[in-house]
């Protein structure tokens, strides 16, 4: 065990200006996850002030997975035959703060509805440009460039909910939204001009693009790729699932538990800071074991962890259980993104991510809705029994999917 801990950490890459483009990639998707993190844990305070029911909180998130689900697919086109990775991911960056800070101002609850659709519009961006570009940084250590890619996303999804937390105990949910929107525009352009400079180191390699007629032809074979559209409908099982978790555990820790806004702060921060550790860790054994034995291990244990939360009183081991769903949940996503890449051309990456961010996007807006629903008329529990029963069918479909042991060869 020691052997294999000790030539994982030889394997990490140090920062330096040859690696400096995936620190600042990893960096801009903690910055598009920290306000989303940040308006979770503020979402249980905004509903108590504004009145409003679970259903109503569901649609808030729902809508913006829906525009969500919109943009995926047409930006991972537009990524493959137009390139400029560096350009769509500053846009994205940019984009993902401002509605939030529009609602930081508003009392509506339809402005706050058509924010979130402009949220779900812009932070979705992000992803086809930025893993395509890890891919061809990393051909050959793609499983750990997709990890830094979303250990990124674990620290701002770690360390906001966290701050948040504490700065609800003075102030309320508006001026702590508001300090969560300055401090990012302030993040955002010191990870654009990282971007910057390593894209200008890097200019003597362009980014290939392809001809339109060619990315046609090639979306026709994607599409038709059994493996893959099953890779993309678990992708989104597992993104439901921690959707699902992300809005209503927030909830049910306030309502349910009635804990203080730190503490709650602290908890869902545990349920991060584990995925955090896990998500190098899968993006390296995908890499030398194979991403189907991580993906089936983390889908079977989050099914079994969900189950016992809902329906065991765990009382001190609450934490210890929380840790661990977000370890295995968390888990996953490196190696589902890993394998996908795996069995497609190389050309089609960019539309491949594309076609996962879709269904990631697409097939949780409804479970805000049916959650808010369940914990309207059956109460939060309900709401997790249903998230741990989907993910075990999911994780059966995945057995009729070939393993990929090495990175496929560049063309």
């Amino acid at each position: 065990m020691n052997a294999v801990l000790e030539n994982m950490w030889r394997s990490v890459p140090r920062p330096n200006r040859a690696n400096a483009a995936m620190w600042a990639i990893g960096a801009g998707h903690g910055m598009t996850h920290a306000y989303s993190a940040a308006f979770y844990v503020l979402l249980p305070f905004l509903a108590k002030n504004l009145g409003l029911t679970y259903s109503q909180v569901g649609v808030i998130i729902s809508l913006r997975q829906l525009m969500s689900a919109v943009v995926n697919l047409p930006a991972g086109a537009v990524v493959d035959t137009l390139g400029r990775r560096s350009l769509f991911m500053s846009l994205a960056l940019a984009w993902a703060a401002l509605p939030y800070l529009l609602i930081s101002f508003t009392s509506s609850y339809t402005v706050i509805l058509l924010s979130m659709g402009v949220v779900g519009i812009g932070s979705f961006l992000w992803h086809p440009a930025a893993i395509t570009a890890l891919s061809e940084l990393y051909p050959t250590r793609r499983g750990y460039g997709l990890a830094l890619h979303e250990l990124g996303a674990n620290l701002g999804d770690t360390l906001t909910p966290l701050a948040a937390g504490f700065l609800l105990a003075a102030l309320n949910w508006r001026q702590v939204l508001l300090i969560i929107v300055a401090a990012g525009l302030l993040l955002t352009l010191v990870v654009i001009r990282m971007m910057a400079h390593a894209h200008r180191q890097r200019s003597a390699a362009p980014s290939r693009t392809l001809a339109t007629k060619d990315y046609v032809q090639g979306l026709r074979l994607l599409l038709r790729n059994g493996p893959l559209l099953i890779l993309a409908m678990v992708s989104g099982v597992r993104a439901m699932t921690q959707l699902g978790l992300s809005t209503f555990l927030p909830l049910y820790l306030l309502n349910e538990l009635h804990l203080p806004a730190a503490l709650m702060g602290l908890y869902l921060a545990v349920v991060q800071g584990s995925g955090m550790i896990a998500t190098p860790i899968a993006g390296v054994l995908s890499d030398r074991l194979g991403p189907k034995r991580i993906a089936t291990a983390g889908m079977l244990t989050t099914s079994l962890v969900i189950s016992g939360f809902a329906a065991l009183n765990l009382g001190a081991a609450f934490v210890g259980a929380l840790a661990l769903l977000g370890f295995f949940v968390y888990s996953m996503r490196p190696a589902i993104f890993r394998w996908a890449i795996g069995i497609v051309p190389r050309d089609y990456e960019g539309t491949t991510v594309g076609i996962l961010f879709t269904t990631q996007a697409l097939l949780p807006t409804a479970m805000p809705i049916v959650g808010g629903y369940l914990g309207d008329r059956y109460g939060l529990l309900s709401i997790f029994y249903v998230i741990a029963g989907t993910v075990l069918v999911a994780n059966l479909a995945l057995l009729f999917v070939p393993d990929v042991r090495r990175p496929a060869a560049p063309n």
